[in-house]
């Protein structure tokens, strides 16, 4: 069995007496099982079964949110917050990205 990237929540239903481990990113997919592990198990055979299905009758398979990843950040700050980072960065020779990797690393 393949992995697959998609978001997977595990719980305790309390109603259906087992584990449930849901896919939301696709519309009803879901595993049960006895244990965590199970539920997971079932959820990645319906994962399969629900892309089988949806490239049959030509339904939009959503790209899963493990694979939507950037190295981008955009962040709104005010005016007076970035002259102060940026001459951080210039007293200490470094690019302003370097510098904020920087200092988000330590």
């Amino acid at each position: 069995m393949k992995k697959i990237p998609y978001l997977i929540r595990t719980f305790w239903s309390e109603e259906d007496r087992c584990y449930v481990a849901e896919v939301p990113e696709l519309k009803g997919c879901s595993g049960l099982g006895k244990t965590p592990e199970n539920a997971l198990k079932e959820a990645q055979k319906s994962i399969e079964g629900w892309l089988q299905v949806a490239k049959k009758k030509d339904i939009p398979i959503p790209t899963p949110l493990g694979a939507k990843h950037s190295n981008r950040l955009n962040l709104r700050l005010p005016e007076e917050v970035v002259d102060q980072v940026k001459r951080a960065a210039k007293e200490r020779r470094m690019s302003l990205n370097q510098y904020v990797l920087w200092r988000l690393a330590s």
